[in-house]
């Protein structure tokens, strides 16, 4: 799969899932999962090695408290101030909402880098302590775009839990 096929759409050739410690998604076979270069919890895949910049990302990050719906408007507040201060952030869409004991957020953006305006979509879910955070970003709006329905794939099949999950069978 490249990400230079014009305005064509990637070939689903098949699906791998990606099932972690705290978190489990479905991703593309041939994306290829890197280590986090920060050291930190929770894995990167790339769709063509040539460009670093269109990712998914999934971090985790242990707070040492629990996150209630009470929490949700200063977590919402701190979001949006975060996406704000990226260069000429621009917030097509954010939503919350509250399930049980499952607070989530999520925001579709662009933001300037260098000379390039990239396109994001990132999804917050706070589970038990840990914040969880998963970023599919495209290095530029047309590449974001073109990788969009795997995108979606792998946001819509995301799930948090306390344990590993294992593979019936």
């Amino acid at each position: 799969m490249s990400s230079d096929a014009g305005t064509s759409k990637p070939v689903f050739k098949g699906l791998a899932w990606c099932h972690e410690q705290y978190f489990s998604f479905f991703v593309p076979i041939d994306w290829q999962c890197i280590d986090r270069p920060d050291g930190k919890q929770g894995v990167i895949y790339l769709p063509d090695g040539r460009d670093e910049h269109t990712y998914l990302a999934v971090q985790v990050d242990d707070l040492g408290t629990q996150v209630t719906s009470e929490d949700m408007p200063d977590l919402v507040a701190g979001l949006l101030e975060g996406i704000g201060q990226r260069t000429e952030s621009l917030v097509d869409s954010h939503t919350s909402a509250a399930t049980g004991s499952l607070v989530q957020m999520e925001a579709k953006y662009t933001f300037l880098e260098g000379s390039e305006r990239r396109r994001r979509w990132v999804r917050v879910l706070y589970h038990e302590t840990r914040q969880i955070t998963f970023l599919a970003q495209g290095s530029a709006e047309q590449i974001y775009r073109y990788w969009l329905p795997m995108f979606n794939e792998a946001m819509m099949t995301l799930k948090v839990h306390s344990t590993k999950p294992t593979v019936p069978g």
